[in-house]
């Protein structure tokens, strides 16, 4: 048991009882500290300690073991008001006192005046802003699709947090579909079916991250099925993120597939240059560096995969900056970054070059780069040289597609997607993708 998942039990209670009567009682309370076995919690007053311990010590004892697997002890103190502000400044002097806990649920930079807008992601931005606003009210799902690194999830925690804000005496769930499926298993297992169902379907927003893990999953599938179905009849707001779109998450069920498409779906795709460049420049200014233009194009210029990429190359040129302590040019940027890109111009590869290197690299045929055939050898190249065009080329995911036969563009997104995640998780995978990007930029 530690602070954190103090928190998380904070939010679970927050979905079962009324904002008042949680702003009043359990906003109270403070964490102190725990161990294995017990929990310390502090209060400002004997008064608030009697209510607490009557109404609600229940409650805590209930969800922290809901939590932790196991009984865990809970010891309520009096610890007056004076010395808790004392601390409370010490600790976090930036940090407003009445914040509301469960902003610690989401990134805290994951805001919408952060979020950088463009042609690439403008409807999604648009739909999660009206969303947050009004939530209930429009688009129910609303459903956003797109590659790693894009800004889905950053959208997601813009939505909580606005509505934490706006709206706090709503009960806001979010969770991953991985960790939505654990919490099932974890509830059959334990024989808490009946907590489980309240705590999802009493929600009053509900966001769930990458639901696209949960396919093929029956139970699981078949809960969020009734979730849903409870949700939604009580007007209540979902929003889901995914890799791809509804229509292609082929191994889930038609049922829940088909709701998943009753609101509103969008998509992100990888940003332009212009778009590339404007994050750049908004991370500079919020980092406070000096970086010249012709250093912001070069990384924009280099890096077109996805905002994540392009961010980790901008703060691996900051640290090294900070090292030697040189001024940021566009030769110290080429140092730092030289191992991430090549100084060798790409403008003229071709996706035609690219599907002919991956098919001789794989020792397939360059006609299979364009059929429809699914079989994994063929499959899995196919899928590469879709990743190597994006990453090499200015074309678009719908350009891209049409060059593999006439491929729909978030069949493109969701290859990119897989091969990205692969490609950040298997370093021999890694090693390989490297040693063909290498050989198609020397001989193109």
């Amino acid at each position: 048991m530690h602070k954190k998942t103090w928190k998380e039990v904070l939010n679970l209670i927050s979905l079962e009882l009324t904002y008042q009567e949680y702003n009043t009682w359990i906003n109270q309370i403070q964490y102190e500290s725990s161990n294995e076995k017990q929990i310390t919690l502090s209060v400002a007053s004997k008064l608030v300690k009697d209510i607490v311990t009557e109404r609600y010590l229940k409650i805590i004892t209930d969800k922290t073991k809901e939590l932790c697997g196991k009984n865990v002890k809970i010891i309520l103190e009096v610890k007056p008001t004076t010395n808790r502000s004392k601390v409370k400044s010490t600790q976090n002097p930036a940090k407003s006192t009445d914040s509301d806990p469960r902003h610690t649920m989401f990134n805290a930079k994951y805001i919408f005046e952060k979020f950088v807008v463009g042609d690439s992601n403008d409807l999604a931005a648009a739909a999660a802003k009206k969303i947050a606003e009004y939530p209930g009210k429009y688009w129910n799902p609303f459903f956003v699709y797109g590659g790693v690194g894009l800004g889905k999830t950053h959208l997601l925690h813009a939505i909580g947090h606005t509505v934490i804000d706006k709206y706090p005496e709503k009960k806001i769930l979010y969770i991953t579909g991985e960790s939505f499926m654990n919490d099932y298993i974890t509830s059959i297992q334990k024989g808490t079916m009946n907590s489980f169902r309240l705590k999802y379907r009493n929600a009053d927003l509900l966001l769930i991250d990458d639901v696209h893990s949960i396919q093929g999953k029956e139970g699981t599938m078949e809960e969020l099925f009734h979730t849903f179905n409870t949700v939604y009849a009580a007007k209540k707001q979902m929003v889901f993120t995914s890799d791809r779109p509804p229509k292609e998450l082929k191994k889930l069920e038609d049922r829940l597939r088909s709701r998943f498409e009753w609101g509103l779906t969008a998509d992100i795709q990888p940003p332009n240059f212009e778009m590339r460049e404007s994050i750049l420049r908004e991370k500079v200014q919020e980092e406070s560096y000096e970086v010249q233009d012709n250093v912001i194009r070069y990384i924009a210029e280099n890096f077109s995969w996805n905002i994540r990429e392009l961010e980790s190359a901008l703060y691996k040129l900051f640290a090294y900056h900070d090292l030697v302590n040189e001024e940021i040019t566009i030769e110290l940027a080429k140092r730092a970054l030289k191992d991430m890109i090549s100084v060798r111009s790409v403008d003229d590869i071709s996706i035609d070059l690219i599907q002919k290197k991956v098919a001789n690299f794989y020792n397939i045929s360059y006609s299979d780069m364009k059929s429809k055939k699914r079989s994994k050898n063929i499959a899995l190249p196919r899928q590469i040289a879709m990743f190597i065009s994006r990453q090499l080329t200015e074309f678009s995911t719908t350009e891209i597609g049409n060059e593999f036969g006439g491929k729909d563009h978030s069949t493109v997104i969701h290859a990119i997607s897989r091969i990205g995640k692969k490609y950040e998780e298997e370093e021999s995978f890694r090693t390989k993708m490297e040693r063909l990007i290498s050989e198609i930029k020397e001989n193109h």
